[in-house]
């Protein structure tokens, strides 16, 4: 029988790669009949940029840039012939901050600017922005500082691109020649609105460290930010699905570069000819830490679920914290932890648990093919 492994990541756990090997082993140590095929999935959250590196086959260029807070750090990005794959987590990521530096007033995507003018610098004519782990709702601001564009308040005063200087910023000085022939997609995998209660200060914000006294402040100013934008590229930005991703990253790069958002797991499930591996399975297996009525919202998951349908095929999804409610997408939906356990022990054992379900599944799906 032929299995398809195609888990997300599991955030703070097992990696999407980590995840298919284990289950892959305890499906071959249950049977010499299963024939599997791992496709480790990405949404434009954790580990895109190296789910859409390895299926590109691409090599891994090395840089120094800034982190979020300025400090300089090695990070780097995928280089796949002209196109670069960039994780603005590698390098405006929530995991270079401790949890006492979370601040996005202070926080820059300034880091995530330098690897995009690195790729463009060495020739890239596409970049593919994977959006997801960061740890700014600085509007992209830091991130075209970076690539030569200027803000002042209206006192003249020239300001750096972080989250407080949102408010101050009064105009834009575009650099003498910047690069507009670079085909560029942001591969998100939330489509939040830019501003209110569903918006990115308010969403992501106390995520990255933002008190409600910053929440509002974020909010005016991604509000003022936009306008100005509006107004500069007589672009309407506001009410674009997708905008509020990642603190706003997304507003510049629309306005000045023709960016486009694009649904990340569809984007990357093409990339990764997924239907193809669809096609040969017999059965597909998916899953991510948690399985509940967000991953329906074109998660990976959802969106494999919705291939394997569409093929025939029966799909099961294997999470540790599971809510009846995503259960509509797959024809089953289970839970590999199979006692109480805090949080932190879920994640410690992680990997023995889910070996120990996946082989209990493997053996309950081989006694019914041999039915």
């Amino acid at each position: 029988m032929k299995i398809l492994i195609a888990p997300n990541s599991m955030k703070g756990s097992l990696n999407a790669f980590e995840f298919a090997d284990t289950v892959e082993k305890a499906f071959q140590d249950c049977s010499p009949e299963f024939s599997v095929r791992k496709v480790p999935v990405a949404d434009g959250g954790d580990l895109t940029g190296e789910v859409l590196g390895r299926a590109m086959h691409a090599q891994k260029i090395t840089t120094t840039v800034d982190d979020p807070l300025g400090r300089k750090i090695q990070s780097g990005y995928a280089l796949s012939g002209k196109t670069a794959i960039i994780e603005m987590a590698a390098a405006s990521g929530l995991k270079h901050l401790s949890s006492g530096e979370l601040n996005p007033m202070k926080t820059s995507s300034f880091g995530t600017g330098q690897l995009m003018a690195h790729a463009i610098e060495n020739g890239c004519t596409e970049i593919l922005l994977g959006v997801g782990g960061s740890a700014t709702v600085d509007g992209g601001l830091g991130m075209i500082e970076a690539l030569g564009f200027r803000f002042f308040d209206n006192q003249n005063n020239l300001l750096h691109g972080n989250g407080e200087n949102l408010q101050k910023i009064d105009r834009i000085e575009s650099p003498a020649s910047y690069v507009n022939n670079v085909s560029l997609k942001i591969i998100s995998d939330v489509n939040n609105p830019l501003l209110g209660k569903n918006g990115a200060a308010a969403v992501f914000g106390p995520q990255k460290g933002a008190t409600p006294q910053m929440v509002q402040q974020l909010e005016d100013g991604l509000k003022n930010w936009c306008a100005i934008l509006e107004k500069e590229s007589s672009k309407k930005l506001s009410s674009l699905n997708g905008a509020g991703a990642a603190g706003g990253i997304a507003l510049p790069l629309i306005a000045f570069l023709n960016a486009e958002i694009v649904p990340g797991a569809e984007f990357i499930l093409k990339k990764l000819n997924f239907e193809s591996h669809v096609k040969w399975a017999d059965c597909v297996i998916t899953g991510e830490g948690k399985i509940d009525a967000q991953t329906l919202n074109d998660k990976a998951p959802a969106v494999v679920a919705r291939l394997a349908h569409q093929n025939g095929k029966p799909i099961f999804a294997i999470g540790g914290s599971v809510e009846r409610e995503a259960s509509e997408a797959f024809n089953g939906v289970f839970s590999f932890l199979n006692q109480p356990l805090s949080l932190e022990n879920s994640m410690k054992y992680s990997r023995e648990l889910l070996y120990n379900f996946s082989f209990e599944l493997a053996k309950l799906i081989a006694s019914i093919q041999e039915k």
